[in-house]
């Protein structure tokens, strides 16, 4: 069985986003040119490609406030029938830390969120991940409980305004981590291409996760598999990023490892059900 730590779903009024997920990453890197992307388009239908793949589970980053990506919307789709195979995280894109930590607290009191989630590069203003300032943001994950996860890699800096190369090291979140020990930080895109830098953050704080969803099939990216390999089995998670990507893509390069099944069974489902505290 495998949970799918980040991924997009058709959800009503976030078809779009799925629509534009489909091309924009495969379009734009050189070194997936040779990938087709899925020809999913209705929930139906990426309910099977998950059952096709053996995911039984998916987490779904929320996005912001806005109609099309909202909070909102997400918490419907995940109190309907059709949720229950869906984790939420909240979505804190394009808010101050006063707008993020208000939306923390109310769609945290729902119930229904299992973390939150941000492109740090959208946080108004554009703000280090590791400054300071954004203290209030940790201080009420912790409050709920509610792991964060942030998207850093290379495609961060070249979608967002003003945020440079150095804007997705990982230093960057050694302060972070040095004061928040009992809070869950995850990695999505794993800092690709920081890779080693990454690895050697996660080395030394076992609160950091690792997720390098499609970057798996970068150059560079089998060190991650290495690292779990070599102590770090219980802080790298698997997930697609699909439909960026489509599942086979990434369940490919995930398996293209040699690592005991033991390991493979951390990452693959084990580390996600411990972040997600489900039972069992």
């Amino acid at each position: 069985m495998t949970i799918d730590f980040k991924m997009k779903a058709p959800i009503p009024e976030w078809e779009p986003l799925f629509e534009q997920g489909r091309t924009s990453v495969v379009e734009r890197f050189s070194v997936l040119k040779d990938v087709t992307p899925t020809e999913a388009q209705t929930m139906t239908d990426v309910l099977a490609e998950m059952d096709n793949q053996g995911v039984t589970h998916a987490v779904i980053l929320g996005r912001n406030n806005q109609a099309g990506s909202s909070n909102a919307e997400l918490l419907d789709f995940l109190s309907s029938n059709e949720g229950e195979r869906f984790f939420g995280f909240i979505g804190i894109e394009d808010m101050t830390v006063e707008e993020a930590v208000e939306t923390i607290h109310k769609y945290a009191a729902t119930g229904r969120f299992h973390g939150v989630a941000a492109n740090p590069a959208k946080i108004r203003p554009l703000t280090p991940i590791g400054d300071p300032s954004l203290d209030p943001i940790f201080e009420a994950c912790m409050e709920h409980d509610l792991p964060f996860c942030m998207t850093l890699s290379m495609l961060i800096t070249l979608l967002a305004d003003g945020a440079d190369y150095d804007y997705i090291h990982p230093r960057q979140l050694i302060r972070v981590l040095e004061k928040y020990p009992d809070l869950d930080l995850i990695i999505s895109h794993a800092a690709w291409p920081f890779v080693q830098e990454s690895i050697a953050v996660a080395v030394h704080y076992p609160n950091l996760y690792l997720c390098p969803d499609f970057y798996m099939g970068f150059p560079g990216a089998e060190q991650y598999m290495e690292a779990a390999a070599k102590g770090l089995d219980d802080q790298v998670l698997y997930a697609s990023c699909y439909p960026n990507v489509p599942y086979d893509y990434a369940m490919k390069h995930y398996r293209s490892t040699d690592l005991p099944a033991h390991i493979m069974a951390k990452i693959m489902e084990g580390n996600a059900r411990r972040l997600l505290k489900m039972e069992g």
